[in-house]
């Protein structure tokens, strides 16, 4: 999912449209959630009369009163919970309840780690703000920022996909599954030192619902999907759904969500994004960035707490062990493996086959000082391929989109670009089991069948260039935007020559990378190729297809919001909505089945290519987890850097620095770890 000055409060005239907070300075927590607890009453209310008006209307057993009737039991259990931000006594929780602490699940990482060293790498674009909300925080440095060194309530097991302590050191459910109870744990801290409370998780949400926050996908979400939080002490705290939630279930939609030091926002208010643009929020996890390490458009360096609570606790003793990281900021890749093969970086990805089959066969390499693994993963794949702008005038016409989708050759870009060691992309979702639609396939590249389906749109006519035309001079052209980096210029020079024998005249775009991903997420591009780093254990189909994501309550575009393709369905609204909501798994699945189809069957995305395994070059000394239960990294992790089980082994950093003056030689390493490789 996801993360006092004391004024007048004035009085808010509340109503379902529009939930608004008054300026109070300082954190204003206290003064808020009374304020909001009485807005989500009245939004509930107001929720459950339309609920009821769409039952009263619809056919007695109809498809359409019962989804009315879902509805409305919905909001009539939240409403009898009471507030939203509730504070209860601990004499107050429930003296039956069965608490889990999930230890007897094996530990991803290795107790050979060492502690200490520097990890050097890159990123090719420095981000637009170090906030962990608001606009551009979903930026592409906020995992190393942010989610991959901090925890979150509870976590999951890479090795396994179970459910494992984080800053909750136990947790339990009520009978009907729809209230997680967390017990915290008492030594947990953020990285400034101070405490984590229970109470911390409840600032998080209200500081993410805030109108000042500016993050609209939480506060939608905390609204919709979380009925109630309840502090019971210290150390306690609760989170009701409104419906039930297995424990998988229970980690996808709150388990990763991380508590907010009140310390820290207590300039919280109107200008809370430009106030707070250059601060790292104190961290749950391991490390911090101090405000002298922020070398703006050059490097952030990420320096560990030595006195960490987490350095002894299972799941979290041997990992994160450099004592700084440093992401250095390199555009160009070809650069960063110059600078890598200098010494200056400790690794290098080299999962494209011109790295791995010619760049790396270097004498460094052949003396043993540069080590080579090649790992699979079991990883969700990301939705490489290319976006369509459904509120672009010719991409609303179906029979344009499918002879778009017939006019992009990604078999020739995976012979060419990636020597044939990729594979295609099935559809927009891959990677999650039996939860991915088998019937959903790519389209083939075939310049007649895509002509014949933009002759239905009305492009019959050549013109001298060979690119397609109306009769009114409509020329057959598109804007494809995409990300200024030679892997991605190439391909799509690649998809241009080829979609040119379809009639197609495909215009790059390229951009720097924050470029690219804002375009896209506000819905400015007609064809863009980006992805999102998408996560176990269940696809979030909601935040991409569900209409309110695409337009608001005006009609207008939505701005900042993974909905790029404008996507705008009844009937997807329904599904994914009930996907996101229920905890049976069968019914999931069926609901994951239906959406992947009718995305197949609108074609708003044409697949493009994955590979399920990552190939890394890396100093001798960057050392990885060889254990019984580990080979390299956990399978579920996409690159395994980002799981933060390595360690840099100084001695051995010393005497290859040693050996490379005196001429020794160690032996060649190509590791190849297929344990985890899906047959």
């Amino acid at each position: 999912m996801m993360r006092y000055l004391l004024l007048i409060l004035p009085l808010l005239f509340l109503s379902c449209q529009k939930d608004e907070d008054p300026y109070v300075g300082g954190l204003g927590f206290e003064e808020y959630y009374p304020t909001y607890n009485a807005y989500n009453k009245n939004w509930c209310e107001g929720k459950l009369q339309e609920a009821q008006e769409e039952f009263a209307k619809a056919e007695p057993q109809s498809p359409a009163a019962k989804d009315a009737q879902k509805v409305v039991d919905r909001f009539q259990r939240r409403i009898a919970l009471g507030d939203y931000f509730s504070f209860k006594s601990i004499e107050e929780l429930p003296s039956d309840l069965v608490w889990k602490d999930g230890l007897d699940e094996p530990e991803d990482s290795d107790p050979a780690a060492k502690k200490g060293g520097v990890f050097r790498y890159f990123t090719p674009s420095f981000p637009p703000t170090l906030r962990a909300f608001g606009t551009a925080s979903n930026n592409g440095m906020r995992g190393n920022l942010y989610d991959d060194i901090q925890l979150g309530i509870v976590a999951l097991n890479r090795l396994n996909s179970t459910v494992i302590p984080a800053v909750a050191k136990q947790w339990a459910h009520s009978e009907d599954k729809r209230t997680w109870y967390y017990q915290i744990h008492e030594d947990a801290a953020y990285s400034d030192g101070v405490e984590i409370e229970a109470r911390d998780y409840a600032i998080a949400a209200y500081l993410r619902i805030s109108d000042y926050g500016n993050a609209s996908f939480f506060k939608q979400y905390l609204r919709e999907e979380v009925a109630q939080i309840t502090i019971f002490d210290e150390h306690t705290f609760a989170v009701t759904f409104p419906e039930p939630a297995t424990e998988l279930g229970m980690y996808s939609k709150i388990g990763d969500f991380t508590p907010a030091p009140p310390h820290f926002y207590e300039e919280f208010g109107p200008d809370y994004e430009e106030r707070y643009n250059w601060r790292h929020q104190p961290s749950t996890g391991p490390y911090f960035v101090k405000e002298d390490d922020i070398d703006k458009g050059v490097s952030i360096t990420l320096t560990r707490n030595k006195d960490w609570w987490g350095n002894d606790k299972k799941f979290y003793r041997y990992r994160f062990n450099p004592d700084k990281i440093v992401w250095r900021v390199i555009r160009d890749v070809n650069k960063s493996f110059e600078l890598f093969r200098a010494g200056q970086l400790e690794m290098a990805l080299v999962s494209p086959p011109k790295s791995w089959y010619e760049k790396t066969e270097i004498p460094k390499v052949y003396d043993g000082y540069i080590e080579r693994h090649w790992w699979y993963n079991n990883f969700p794949r990301p939705q490489l391929g290319v976006e369509m702008n459904l509120n672009r005038e010719k991409l609303k016409d179906l029979n344009v989109r499918l002879g778009l989708a017939h006019s992009l050759n990604y078999d020739k870009v995976i012979k060419v670009q990636f020597w044939g060691d990729y594979n295609r992309l099935p559809g927009f979702v891959d990677g999650f089991g039996d939860f991915v639609n088998p019937k959903v396939k790519p389209w083939p590249f075939s310049p007649s069948k895509a002509r014949q389906y933009f002759a239905k749109a009305g492009f019959t006519e050549e013109g001298s260039d060979g690119i397609l035309r109306k009769k009114d001079g409509t020329r057959l052209e598109f804007t494809l935007s995409h990300y200024a980096v030679k892997t991605y210029a190439d391909i799509m020079s690649i998809l241009k020559t080829e979609a040119r024998s379809a009639g197609v005249d495909l215009i790059l775009d390229g951009s720097d990378p924050s470029i690219v991903f804002t375009s896209a997420m506000d819905k400015k591009f007609e064809l863009t190729a980006v992805a999102w780093s998408v996560q176990p254990p269940y696809f979030a189909f909601y935040e991409y297809f569900h209409s309110r994501n695409a337009y608001d309550e005006q009609g207008n575009i939505k701005e900042k919001t993974n909905n790029v393709f404008a996507y705008k369905d009844p009937q997807m609204d329904k599904w994914v909505s009930e996907y996101r909501q229920t905890s049976d798994n069968d019914l999931k699945r069926s609901l994951a089945h239906k959406i992947q189809q009718q995305v197949y069957d609108r074609c708003v995305f044409v697949p493009g290519w994955k590979r399920d395994f990552e190939r890394v070059a890396c100093w001798r000394w960057l050392r990885w987890p060889n254990t019984e239960t580990v080979k390299f990294c956990p399978p579920i992790v996409s690159y395994p850097y980002e799981h933060y089980s390595f360690w840099i082994d100084v001695e051995m950093q010393e005497e290859t620095i040693e050996a490379i003056r005196s001429g020794k030689v160690f032996p060649e390493v190509q590791n190849i770890v297929e344990d985890y490789r899906i047959k």
